[in-house]
């Protein structure tokens, strides 16, 4: 069967980028929500917390259904959901109910944050997929950049339902599109797979799959709490106005575009196992030198500066390659595996504040990325000890690296 895979793609990467859009879209809205709702902090975010753990819930769930029902069949329904999801909270006036809607939100697209992915491995050979990978990631590394700035213009100019109006909207344009050119790219020879326990044993018990699954978390866990001690670093090392912190995510944010946007050129010289063994190393050691620079109080805005824009470029260099092996390696069961990935990617964007706070409790600021690099190096371990991509032969380039 012939695919139109530029089509295919834009209309997966579309809906995929929604699942990060609609987790940051409506943050400049939150004390609005709070003032409408006449509930507290805890409450209301709640519904953010909510949102990213039904996320990494559903992807578990719905990989083995997406490996033996379908890509297509995966996705509409779900795109239905999640306008369904988007319209209850529209329509809110009590708070049970907008948490009901955000809820409903997150299953419905965790089907697009799966299925695109996973569609892309089904209709890109090996040595075409790392290039598919890089745009789909660069599309979906919009939704949180955007979310917060077009959520911020929305709320100055109306009411938080706006917000919501725009993703019923979005949802429907990307359920349509995808209607119209989304074609089943499950292979017809395919044979449906049992939902057991040991289908998620398989994944797990794979060396190179499960390295990648603990790399996925510990890169989550730490981009997360990037984005959440910022602040706080900049409070306790510079004497700087808090309206001057949202410039600080600026590199973190550039940086990681550009790194998607290089990972797939860098395959023309190095194998794929190769580029995520030495930036998984890298930026475990970055982490671990910008611990050692707080700590000795040496920390400047240059180098925090710097640091950060090396700290978004490593990260985005290895993430598409991470998505290409994992489907390398399970070409039967790429749904299940790549549910599994973005399970532990969610729970690591989770687990990050959650840890981070504590530590910070109990401790200091500076511990929390003493524990981080600690993390990234047992994980970058695990990537040089067991990673082994089955179209890359040892020492040799393939066509893709």
């Amino acid at each position: 069967m012939s695919f139109n895979r530029k089509k295919i793609i834009s209309g997966i990467s579309a809906a995929a980028f929604l699942g990060p859009f609609t987790q940051t879209v409506y943050t400049p809205s939150l004390l609005k929500l709070q003032a409408f709702f006449h509930v507290n902090t805890f409450l209301i975010n709640l519904t953010i917390s909510l949102f990213t753990a039904i996320l990494a819930v559903s992807n578990f769930v719905i990989g083995p259904i997406a490996d033996k029902w379908g890509r297509r069949a995966t996705l509409l329904p779900g795109m239905m959901v999640f306008v369904i999801g988007s319209l209850i909270c529209l329509f809110s006036t009590y708070y049970e109910f907008f948490l009901l809607g955000r809820a409903v939100q997150a299953v419905g697209i965790s089907t697009a944050i799966l299925v695109a992915p996973t569609v892309i491995g089904d209709i890109y050979p090996p040595n075409e997929r790392a290039r598919a990978m890089s745009l789909y990631q660069t599309i979906n590394l919009m939704g949180p950049v955007f979310g917060p700035v077009v959520g911020g213009l929305m709320a100055a100019a109306f009411s938080w339902q706006a917000i919501f109006g725009v993703l019923v909207a979005g949802g429907v344009a990307a359920w349509l599109y995808n209607r119209v050119n989304l074609q089943e790219t499950l292979p017809e020879n395919h044979e449906p797979m049992r939902i057991t326990l040991a289908s998620f044993a398989t994944v797990f018990g794979n060396r190179s799959s499960f390295s990648i699954i603990l790399l996925g978390f510990s890169q989550m866990f730490g981009y997360y709490l990037f984005l959440v001690f910022l602040p706080k670093v900049l409070d306790t090392f510079f004497t700087l106005p808090a309206s001057s912190y949202g410039f600080f995510f600026v590199p973190l944010t550039a940086g990681l575009v550009l790194g998607v946007r290089l990972g797939n050129p860098l395959q023309r010289y190095w194998t794929r196992t190769r580029i995520l063994g030495m930036t998984s190393l890298a930026i475990g050691l970055a982490v671990l030198l910008f611990w050692l620079t707080m700590e000795a109080k040496l920390l400047g805005i240059p180098a925090l500066v710097v640091f950060l824009a090396l700290y978004g470029l490593l990260l985005g260099c290895s993430m598409p390659v991470q998505s290409t092996i994992l489907v390398n390696v399970f070409e039967r069961q790429k749904g299940t595996a790549v549910g599994i990935y973005n399970f532990s990617r969610f729970m690591g964007a989770a687990l990050g504040p959650l840890a981070g706070g504590l530590l910070v409790i109990r401790f200091n600021v500076e511990t929390v990325f003493l524990s981080l690099g600690l993390l990234l190096v047992v994980a970058a371990f695990f990537i040089y000890r067991n990673l082994a991509d089955p179209y890359e032969q040892k020492g040799q380039r393939t066509a893709a690296g």
